[in-house]
């Protein structure tokens, strides 16, 4: 038996922005028999212009702006047996369409109709809803209402019309929408009809939609109602339409002049907090007016449905539409990481962002799962499902090997809590792999409980901070409490974790001396990190002497990167080169033991005020302003005196720029030592002096270095090679 076919209408006005969102999460669906149609209102965007390049997507103009048109140009445009509507501003799960088919395998099911989560992700709009034969929703059911499937039932299940489904056979014997409902109520008339006409509606447990609420015509982006007149007129006019078994035609009225005194009482309050002013009272009260009079006139009218030159105009065969991979190809991962963009920008949040965005580039499903540092969120951003959450208490559930180690209450609760959220996902798609940052011992819950194959990513640990910290290291009561704990919290992880990322063939070797664990087996995968083009491809090679030599830095202002050293050098070289200029790009708030900054002690500095001004700190900044920091710069420094990898010199080669570093940890993979930059010894500010001095006197090296960093960065450091690489490994642990 052939699988059902689905045509997938999308009606859409002035919103292009979230149209695209939408359509690309359409190519991540597990269901592979469908078509997508969409319908494009009278704004002039470039909506329609975009979309008629697409080769796989039905396309037609509706040029009044009523949905209920829309929508039946949708069903003429249609020709699959089944009949899916979608908002604009709405993203499918994956399953949507699987879960919606699956409704269809009992005959009597007429339409289906799934969840549908608010703006947050985490909340929902609507689950289980019914309406009266006076359009008003009961929400407060906890499971379907089947038994109100039968014809003329005074209340009968409800579909939101961002989320519905119907047999498309179905919604031409009902005459499609009534294109009286331009706007509001439409989708509700279409069930009470499929209701009258015995066929059944399932409100199905899944089919999960997220509706994110985009402004209209009739509401602002606060959501704040300015268009009333469809809302009055629809209620009297569905009332007096679907309610004649059941109500009078004053019921109706008065059901609608009930809407009308309750919206007058909410503008009129709401004048005084600057949502509404008098004259939108005005416009309410004529809009109103005039609403009550036609609503009672055109409901004695014959409906405005569907009709058959509709039809003819529109009929098309059926067209599939391509998804990203086949679902026997997919592979569902799960990234934890407590720092993700946009905000957090450190090295593991820039990685972790680049590889989700990749592997979801590619067609797998992948989840972040991150620290909330505001309201919990679930979106769906550049192809990756991202759930910002807040973690729970824990403290109860903490297994007693962890409670040996004496495990600092927050990590526990915080990996618990991710853990929580990955099981979630998992009764949905089955998760193929989880991928966690060493850093802060966040694998820890999905090592002791081992639910899911877990890949560990090796980065800089407890002990190798340690190295740059002796203040900590040598307080006795922070070692016990915390130092101690975490570095017993992470040779547990390396024991027991599914598999390693090793980004640098140093990081596996000095951490395997560093903690005694014989790791060092075909758990662990060396796979350099990469990163996309973010220069387009348009680089700027330095082929004469610069008037201006400027010199970017970019990491925090602590001393494992190195800042005390660049900072002792940089007077000098200001002194020194009359043409030379320093950037400094980063978190420069982060307190020494002291409680001052690194910072605040340099500006503390009796210098040369005018070498002084040639030095400037720009603190945190976006990854827009970051990129044109790499791209405006002539020689990029980071003398940190550890990296596991050294991002960011990745970045300033990505640029075609020279680079400076030490001769540490795994930046020498990175750098290659005279070719596309100078590395020197830890800690050595004579020896960064010496390097900075040549770069900045010698436009020829500066140029022959520069391009050999951006050849080097595209032979060796692509998004590409970085997600083909752990895509082995997740298909290797996935198939044990």
């Amino acid at each position: 038996m052939n699988p059902l076919s689905i045509s997938v209408v999308i009606n859409t006005n002035g919103r292009f922005d979230f149209l695209k969102r939408t359509l690309r999460s359409l190519k991540f669906q597990t269901y592979e028999h469908f078509e997508v149609c969409i319908i494009c209102g009278p704004t002039q965007d470039g909506t329609f212009e975009w979309l008629s390049k697409i080769d796989d997507i039905k396309i037609a103009l509706c040029v009044e702006k009523n949905l209920s048109k829309s929508r039946n140009i949708g069903i003429a445009l249609s020709s699959g047996d089944i009949v899916a509507f979608i908002d604009d501003d709405a993203v499918p799960e994956p399953e949507w369409l699987a879960d919606l088919a699956s409704a269809y395998s009992n005959p009597e099911v007429a339409a289906a109709g799934g969840q549908v989560y608010d703006h947050t992700g985490i909340n929902f709009q609507a689950r289980y809803v019914t309406t009266d034969r006076l359009a008003r929703p009961r929400e407060s059911w906890t499971g379907p209402a089947s038994h109100l499937n039968f014809p003329f039932s005074p209340a009968y299940p409800h579909l939101l019309g961002t989320n519905c489904s119907f047999r498309r056979d179905v919604l031409l014997s009902i005459g499609g929408f009534d294109e009286e409902y331009e706007y509001f109520l439409d989708e509700t008339d279409v069930c009470c009809r499929v209701n009258d006409a015995g066929g059944a509606i399932a409100q199905l447990p899944n089919a999960f939609v997220h509706h994110k609420y985009a402004p209209s015509e009739s509401r602002d982006i606060k959501r704040v109602v300015r268009h009333w007149y469809p809302l009055i007129k629809n209620r009297i006019y569905f009332g007096i339409r679907n309610g004649r078994y059941h109500h009078s035609i004053r019921d109706a009225v008065a059901a609608g002049l009930a809407d009308a005194a309750l919206w007058e009482k909410n503008i009129s309050a709401a004048i005084s907090h600057g949502l509404y002013t008098p004259a939108d009272l005005e416009k309410f009260r004529t809009e109103a007016d005039a609403a009550i009079v036609d609503s009672v006139v055109r409901a004695e009218a014959a409906r405005k449905n569907l009709s058959s030159e509709t039809i003819a105009t529109y009929a098309r065969a059926f067209l599939p539409f391509s998804t990203l991979l086949p679902s026997r190809m997919r592979r569902v991962i799960c990234f934890v990481t407590q720092d993700y963009p946009p905000g957090q920008n450190g090295g593991i949040a820039r990685y972790v962002h680049q590889l989700a965005r990749s592997l979801g580039a590619a067609g797998h499903l992948v989840h972040v799962l991150t620290k909330a540092r505001g309201a919990d969120s679930v979106d769906f951003e550049a192809d990756v499902w991202v759930h910002r959450l807040s973690p729970k208490d824990h403290s109860h559930s903490i297994p007693d090997i962890i409670d040996d180690l004496k495990i600092p209450n927050h990590i526990w609760s915080y990996s618990r809590s991710m853990l929580d959220a990955v099981e979630a996902i998992n009764e949905r798609s089955r998760v193929d792999a989880v991928y966690c940052p060493l850093w802060d011992c966040e694998p820890i819950a999905f090592v002791t409980e081992g639910s899911f194959p877990t890949i560990v990513a090796l980065q800089t640990t407890m002990k190798f901070w340690l190295d740059s910290q002796p203040q900590r290291r040598a307080d006795p009561g922070w070692m016990r409490t915390f130092g101690d704990p975490i570095i017993a919290m992470e040779s547990l992880i390396l024991s027991r974790a599914t598999a390693m990322h090793s980004i640098s063939r140093a990081i596996a070797r000095d951490i395997d001396t560093a903690y005694g664990v014989r790791f060092l087996d075909d758990r662990v995968a060396y796979v350099p990190l990469g990163l996309e083009d973010w220069s387009d491809g348009v680089v700027v090679e330095q082929t004469v002497d610069m008037p201006t030599i400027t010199i970017l830095f970019v990491g925090r202002l602590e001393s494992r990167k190195g800042i005390d050293v660049l900072l002792k050098v940089v007077p000098s070289l200001l002194k020194r080169f009359a043409n030379v200029h320093v950037n400094i790009v980063g978190d420069d708030t982060i307190p020494r033991p002291d409680g001052t900054t690194y910072k605040d002690e340099f500006l503390s500095l009796d210098s040369d005020p005018t070498a002084m001004n040639r030095i400037v700190f720009h603190g945190r900044v976006d990854e827009d302003e970051l990129r044109q920091h790499y791209g405006c710069c002539d020689i990029f420094v980071a003398p940190s005196k550890y990296e596991s990898f050294g991002l960011i010199f990745l970045e300033a080669m990505m640029f075609a720029k020279p680079v400076v570093g030490c001769d540490v940890g795994g930046i020498p993979e990175v750098v290659t030592n005279g070719e596309t930059g100078i590395l020197i010894p830890v800690g050595d500010a004579a020896a960064l002096e010496a390097a900075l001095g040549q770069l900045i006197t010698d436009s020829d090296l500066r140029s022959r270095m520069g391009s050999a960093a951006r050849h080097d960065y595209e032979k060796r450091f692509t998004d590409t090679a970085m997600r083909d690489g752990v895509l082995a490994m997740v298909d290797c642990i996935s198939s044990e």
